[in-house]
């Protein structure tokens, strides 16, 4: 008798808890469902109602700027594109890695928008940017593209256009200084062939000393051979594409926005 009474004591017992755990449960299930509709309503309403649709668009700015590149695999010149563009948000720079660029690249930018913010006296803490490189091949290489982009950025943050038949090369520095870059020559064959009218390199190096290849045949007797060799010249660029394309030298990003935004 008392073990049939332990027992039946034991089912209810049981009985209670599991309604009291199912009961627990569905209050906790439906508390957080609500705050998981809640969030997602609050976040719809905030970023994709009407209003906030409107003001995205208001707020959204971009520009495009060529950039000049050489190949790794053939050392041949490439034309290309940064495009940047600038929406509200909260002063992250974003930079696009298809094609992959490289930490010299991304370093670049960042010093692009501080110049770019120095230079139209603006902040981008209250807005994102987005920075693309759209060029043939694989792999963004080195700091050249530094003067290309902060033009893009100036032009986007000033809502004015870039001027897409001029192409510059050149780093850009602290306090808005354009440094040389390498293959310069390269740079601007690929620009002329590109129909450019307006080429800007770094202060300097409108001058360059190119190297060219010399294939000289020697032999007698049914034995011959070849020899390879190569012979500096200094070419002045204006000069070499006079009547094609314009080569100016460029020391400082004001200068080069001179040239390039209207």
């Amino acid at each position: 008798m008392i073990i049939a009474v332990i027992g039946i004591l034991l089912l209810i017992s049981s009985s209670a808890s599991y309604l009291f755990y199912h009961q627990q449960q569905h209050g906790i299930g439906a508390q957080g469902d609500s705050k998981f509709f809640s969030g997602r309503n609050s976040t719809t309403l905030g970023n994709e109602g009407p209003l906030a649709s409107t003001s995205v668009s208001q707020g959204t700015s971009s520009a495009t700027a060529n950039i000049v590149a050489v190949r790794s695999d053939s050392s041949m010149g490439e034309m290309g594109k940064v495009h940047v563009e600038i929406k509200e948000g909260t002063g992250n720079v974003l930079v696009n890695t298809n094609p992959f660029v490289d930490p010299d690249t991304q370093y670049s930018v960042r010093e692009a928008v501080e110049v770019a913010e120095n230079f139209t006296k603006t902040t981008i803490s209250n807005k994102d940017i987005i920075v693309s490189f759209d060029i043939n091949g694989t792999l963004i290489g080195g700091p050249s593209a530094g003067t290309a982009t902060t033009v893009a950025l100036i032009a986007a943050l000033e809502g004015k256009s870039v001027r897409q038949d001029v192409a510059v090369t050149g780093t850009i520095e602290e306090g808005g200084i354009i440094g040389e870059v390498g293959s310069v020559f390269e740079k601007a064959i690929a620009a002329e062939k590109n129909n450019m009218t307006l080429f800007l390199v770094p202060y300097g190096q409108e001058k360059v000393v190119y190297y060219e290849q010399q294939i000289e045949k020697r032999g007698r007797s049914g034995f011959r051979f070849t020899r390879v060799y190569y012979t500096s010249k200094e070419i002045d660029l204006d000069e070499y594409f006079q009547g094609k394309m314009d080569v100016v030298e460029v020391s400082t990003i004001g200068e080069a926005v001179s040239y390039m935004i209207t």
